[in-house]
């Protein structure tokens, strides 16, 4: 795969601390512009992924992702391809610039990519590089080692040791000619050093002052059988230095309050603030790309009961302590810790979000305040030195007891007083050096014993050496005959191991293609039956036995300015009652032509709202089915609706003339209309 047309963005999912073999990423791998793959991987599947792809950029938004420590970060290096160019696309020539604002000016357009998590912010960064943004990190110094070794390790038994040796020194030795005479050729810079042996040379180490890149096609790695080249670019010095600073590490209680505007406050283990701010754009990422800037969360506080799912996450990923307070914290709890605390500092709190954040961290403060000012003050007390007391008030918030704490302070003392006395000692360690000289006067006397032995064997092995050698070249020449042989063996049986494979394979694929015929199968006798069923209901719609009507909710028919429909079904709550409808609902339902249908359950609600309100409503005794928003019904319920209509138009037409209606007229109507019923009912059901 073409390096010039790869870029991989990596962003951090959890953090690992020291150990490197803990840490997770989610990486995005975007070929020509194109995002092609995003995975979520181990510190060393990263590794496998770039040597593998070989990318020309690997993009990031803080190096210090790749180990969290100087030392780590080192370590990584090391193992990465030597032509991978390391962008921070965050760093540009003045500032720091967050993700969010360089997808903004870049024009980036990715789904929700405004609310970024790990494999989000891996495509973006990825996106951006190749897009130019973010700065080259100069990893490696003007400088390449090439190193060339022997390709095989141990002895050879026997009479052959020697040989054995001298045969790979002498390999050694041509490469190592052979690379000077290229470096000298091509007028490049160099210092050799060379570990000689009997026969030729052990080990030579070229270090080389050019780019890796100038060597392409002048030196090449090399792994045989008998010699090994490996390249190797140096790592800055700069960062070796970083990696081996005595610097103190700066633990961090990081308070966090989340939502659509974020909060976030570091202080460290002496309570001294250290960052605070807030906005739309503190996801958790950018939160994880702060805190590395300054230091090492030890804690993630929040001032809320049940804890928030990000600040859970957030503590996993940098694999901190989270501290939960016994109750959410109170608006007045947090202005009375934050006043005294922006007062003693001197520093300006914004808005409600950073005050909740810093009321977090110093709430998780507090919870070890005690125990650390316990120590410090038992530390004066004893007069003890400390070279970085907040890796003892780390060990404190990790539950160390304080009384092995202090053992610790006191044996630090202890071996620090016993270097500045060295000279008082000095005696004592001579009688041991002299002690130690005449034990080993004995043991070069024993080896003198081993030599004169080893030397008559060495005389007896050289005789057994001439034979076998004869013997050797017998073998050898029977060798080169099984070799042809086997060869000739070994390519006619790939030939009948290719075709096994191939029928496996087709027998594989059959198996699985009749297993997708069956389902395939079972799948159309589904759709035949649904198929039959619709078009029975089709045929029952076009000769009128089933009628397609339009379903409204209760709810839904206040809304509607009016009721156009012949036919509706009101879709009613269960345990409804006549009371429980409005007027001006009973209205608009007297307002369609033909009548309304309800659930069959509702015959008494039915008859109440026929009886008190003249409303032409019945239960429905034939459901074709429910499809959504309309209900298929038998055309009998249809011509009943219309008869209770025409029943209740005749009532309505008498009041009109002005004939008074006593309920015993109505009583005796109805009474009418239920005998008409019951005489259809009973011609129906001897039918």
């Amino acid at each position: 795969m073409s390096s010039n047309k790869v870029t991989i963005g990596v962003d951090i999912i959890k953090s690992g601390g020291e150990s490197l073999k803990d840490y997770v990423y989610a990486i995005a791998i975007v070929k020509d512009g194109n995002v092609v793959k995003v995975d979520e991987v181990s510190l060393s599947k990263l590794i496998r992924i770039l040597w593998e792809y070989r990318p020309a950029i690997l993009a990031t938004d803080n190096i210090y992702e790749l180990g969290g420590s100087s030392r780590n970060i080192v370590k990584v290096l090391k193992l990465l391809p030597p032509d991978l160019d390391i962008v921070q696309v965050t760093l540009d020539e003045s500032r720091f610039t967050s993700v969010n604002e360089l997808i903004n000016k870049a024009g980036i357009s990715i789904d929700q990519l405004h609310k970024l998590n790990p494999m989000r912010t891996a495509i973006a960064l990825a996106l951006l590089a190749n897009k130019g943004f973010g700065r080259k990190l100069e990893l490696y110094e003007k400088k390449v080692k090439i190193i060339v070794s022997k390709g095989r390790g141990g002895f050879a038994g026997g009479s052959r040791s020697d040989k054995y040796q001298r045969n790979m020194r002498a390999a050694v030795a041509r490469v190592v000619k052979k690379i000077k005479e290229e470096l000298d050729k091509h007028g490049i810079d160099y210092d050799l050093t060379i570990r000689r042996s009997m026969g030729g040379i052990d080990r030579a180490v070229f270090t080389v002052y050019v780019d890796r890149e100038k060597l392409y096609g002048v030196i090449s790695r090399l792994r045989g059988y008998d010699v090994k080249v490996i390249i190797k670019p140096v790592i800055s010095s700069k960062f070796i230095k970083l990696s081996k600073s005595t610097e103190s590490k700066r633990y961090l209680i990081v308070g966090y309050d989340p939502g659509i505007e974020s909060g976030l406050a570091i202080i460290d283990l002496d309570s001294r603030p250290v960052f605070i701010t807030s906005g739309k754009e503190l996801d958790r990422s950018e939160v994880l790309s702060i805190i590395s800037r300054f230091g090492i969360a030890t804690i993630i506080a929040t001032d809320k009961t049940p804890v928030p799912d990000v600040v859970k996450k957030l503590a996993a990923t940098l694999n901190a302590q989270l501290y939960v307070p016994p109750h959410s914290l109170s608006t007045a709890e947090k202005e009375l810790m934050v006043k005294d605390y922006v007062q003693k500092y001197g520093i300006t709190i914004r808005n409600s979000h950073e005050r909740d954040a810093l009321a977090a961290a110093l709430k998780a403060y507090k919870s070890f305040e005690q125990k650390m000012n316990k120590l410090q003050e038992r530390i004066t007390l004893m007069g003890l030195k400390v070279r970085n007391l907040q890796e003892y008030k780390l060990k404190l918030i990790k539950n160390e007891p304080l009384s092995k704490i202090i053992e610790d302070i006191i044996m630090y003392n202890i071996e620090r007083e016993s270097k500045g006395k060295s000279s008082e000692v000095r005696h004592e360690v001579l009688k041991e050096l002299i002690s130690e000289a005449l034990s080993k006067r004995d043991e070069v006397r024993d080896k003198e014993r081993k030599i004169k032995q080893l030397s008559e064997k060495i005389n007896k092995l050289e005789k057994e050496n001439v034979f076998l050698r004869e013997r050797i070249r017998e073998l050898e020449s029977k060798l080169r005959d099984y070799e042809y042989k086997l060869n000739i063996t070994v390519s006619e049986l790939s030939k009948d191991v290719l075709r096994d494979r191939k029928i496996n394979e087709l027998i594989h694929r059959l198996n699985n293609l009749a297993k997708y015929v069956e389902e395939l199968r079972d799948e159309n006798e589904k759709l035949k039956e649904s198929l039959l069923k619709v078009r029975n209901l089709l045929h029952d719609i076009s000769c009128g036995k089933v009628r397609i009507v339009k379903i409204v909710r209760l709810s839904d028919i206040s809304k509607l300015k009016e009721i156009t429909d012949d036919v509706i079904y009101v879709d009613l709550p269960k345990g409804i009652s006549c009371n429980d409808i409005n007027t001006d609902v009973i209205n608009k339902l007297r307002s369609v032509k033909t009548g309304v249908l309800i659930s069959q359950g509702l015959n008494d609600l039915a008859e109440c709202l026929r009886e008190h309100y003249l409303l032409p409503i019945k239960t429905v005794n034939n459901v074709h089915g429910i499809y959504g928003d309309i209900i298929l019904v038998g055309n009998e319920d249809i011509k009943e609706l219309v008869k209770i209509k025409k029943y209740i138009q005749e009532l309505e037409l008498k009041k009109r003339k002005g004939q008074e209606l006593t309920e015993e007229k109505l009583e005796s109507i109805i009474e009418s209309y239920r005998a008409s019923r019951f005489k259809e009912f009973n011609k129906d059901k001897l039918t």
